[in-house]
């Protein structure tokens, strides 16, 4: 269905491996933003709802679509597929119920859809869009998501959440260790470019649950990534950590603050809840009308 880029109101960013979401965001017009993951596996489960954001980010993700993408469904499927990875980004607008968030009902709904094997030579100059595009979302998201995580692992509050943001774990403790490391590695590593997460805490001071103020420290000192969180008054100090011991010889996995050391095996992997409610669709997926 034809939709013009002045009628969207929620843009929705999908990247599969085979079952496992490796990233899911929502950005609504009314700036509410949904997001899991960091677009690499294994798959960062935590995700968070932030209610009421500042509208910037729909609005800039509104600037950089080509007008021609919303005339029709664009989509592409390799003919053999072993490990099979998805890219969808979806758009959608006039809702006919009233609501304009998770309970709405929309009545126009087209987007882009590969599904591609993990091997696929396959390029085209719709696909180089959709991951340029999808990447930028991510980009714009990064700085939340980062204070997501650090309240969702740490319990402390960043003044750009609320207390009416939703943040999900998983929900054991090895499961919670293992996810906060799989974040730390993608967020910092070659995989996602080397992303630089310094300028997400320069000059920030969290919240704990004592009700003082921390600011956070980067530290690497012993070979693994830390990140520490110093009372504000001893923030201008210079902070000394002994090296860790590493009996082997080779680098530690990376370990959150404080936490014991976990033997990697298998786990169930849970699902993660992003909201309480879906919004309502057709009854059918919004791809399935060109097929």
């Amino acid at each position: 269905m034809d939709m013009e880029i002045k009628e969207v109101e929620l843009i929705v960013f999908s990247i599969k491996l085979n079952d496992d979401s490796l990233l899911y965001m929502k950005f609504y017009k009314t700036g509410t933003i949904i997001r899991q993951g960091v677009a690499a596996a294994p798959p960062v489960l935590s995700s968070g709802i932030g209610f009421n954001k500042d509208e910037k980010y729909f609005r800039t993700l509104l600037s950089l679509i080509p007008g021609n993408l919303l005339d029709r469904p664009l989509g592409h499927e390799d003919k053999i597929i072993n490990d099979s990875v998805e890219y969808v980004i979806a758009f959608f607008a006039a809702s006919d119920n009233g609501f304009t968030e998770e309970q709405a009902h929309w009545t126009k709904s087209t987007g882009v859809r590969f599904l591609l094997d993990s091997k696929s030579s396959t390029r085209n100059e719709v696909l180089g869009f959709v991951e340029r595009f999808t990447m930028q979302a991510v980009a714009l998201t990064n700085e939340w998501y980062f204070d997501i995580m650090m309240k969702g692992h740490f319990d402390m509050q960043s003044p750009l959440l609320t207390k009416n943001d939703i943040i999900t774990l998983p929900k054991s403790e090895e499961e919670k260790e293992r996810d906060y490391q799989n974040y730390i590695e993608q967020s910092v590593s070659k995989i996602n470019g080397n992303w630089n997460i310094q300028p997400f805490i320069d000059g920030k001071v969290y919240l704990g649950t004592d009700q003082k103020e921390y600011s956070p420290r980067i530290d690497d000192s012993t070979g693994n990534f830390r990140i520490l969180f110093v009372p504000r008054e001893l923030s201008g100090l210079r902070m000394h950590f002994p090296k860790a011991k590493n009996t082997n010889g080779k680098k530690t996995n990376l370990n959150k603050p404080k936490a014991k050391k976990l033997q990697q095996k298998p786990i169930k992997k849970p699902k993660v809840a992003m909201s309480a409610k879906q919004e309502v669709r057709t009854a059918r997926k919004w791809w399935e009308f060109w097929k």
